[in-house]
């Protein structure tokens, strides 16, 4: 079933399908994380970009010129077409539908598009390898590296972006030094590094990082983010994030 969706930021909407497109956190934490490097004018190409949700929210909240988004599901794909539509965005948001793992032959087809000229790439990529596949297959396909690995995720954005340019990154805590060393194989040092909690006191659930491509080494790590203050209530920082006011947040716990 399909429904179309508030993003809460300067009205924004998204179009998603209930029984296999649905964004979650971890993509709005993730555009939250690259929106400060975005300069007016940047180009931005988003990876395993599913129905379009971080660069939709990239696009509400930056003054970015072209927003890219590659998807290998044509499904998902089209919702994000939709997306741009409804926003009135067509001008410099593009979705593409196409395989990360060929994008050197995609460059060839698309002229100048997917070639080094990006200052900026994002990917919330599948994260998952032997845990339980899920039976759906649209769902397998995004959540477990079924048609991409990671080492093919890193190797697109590194052609992708040019020398000096940064690649963000939300990934499982699990795989961090096995993803840390695939960057660096691919020329991509990482720079800053945040991990995500439930709360206060529990184990990291995700974390996000920047990477920057030909660079030195020097990796900063930030103050944790904390999703929950109790049980359902959000802190200040994820309120701020999503865009929730003040009497929204009154309501919903209420």
């Amino acid at each position: 079933m399909e429904r179309i969706d508030d993003l809460q930021c300067k009205g924004y909407r998204i179009v998603q399908d209930t029984e296999a497109f649905c964004y979650g956190i971890d993509a709005v934490l993730l555009s939250a994380f690259a929106k400060e490097s975005i300069k007016k004018g940047y180009r931005v190409l988003d990876l395993c970009s599913g129905n379009g949700i971080v660069p939709l929210l990239l696009a509400a909240k930056t003054e970015a010129e072209e927003i890219c988004g590659l998807e290998i599901q044509e499904e998902a794909a089209e919702l994000a077409r939709r997306s741009i539509f409804l926003n009135q965005e067509e001008e410099r948001m593009e979705m593409l539908t196409g395989d990360l793992c060929k994008i050197t032959e995609l460059r060839k087809k698309s002229g100048e598009r997917l070639s080094h000229r990006y200052q900026i790439v994002t990917a919330n990529p599948p994260y998952m390898q032997s845990d339980l596949q899920n039976p759906d297959s649209k769902k397998l396909i995004a959540r477990h590296e079924i048609l991409c690995r990671f080492q093919d995720v890193a190797r697109a954005a590194s052609f992708a972006l040019e020398s000096g340019g940064k690649f963000f990154l939300v990934h499982r805590p699990k795989r961090m030094a096995e993803i840390i060393s695939i960057l660096r194989e691919n020329k991509l040092e990482p720079k800053r590094l945040r991990t995500v909690h439930s709360y206060v006191n529990g184990e990291a659930k995700l974390f996000l990082v920047e990477a920057v491509k030909d660079a030195g080494v020097e990796l900063r790590i930030l103050p944790p983010l904390v999703v929950y203050k109790n049980k359902g209530e959000y802190t200040e920082e994820l309120n701020h994030i999503y865009g929730i006011g003040k009497e929204e947040r009154k309501n919903r716990t209420t």
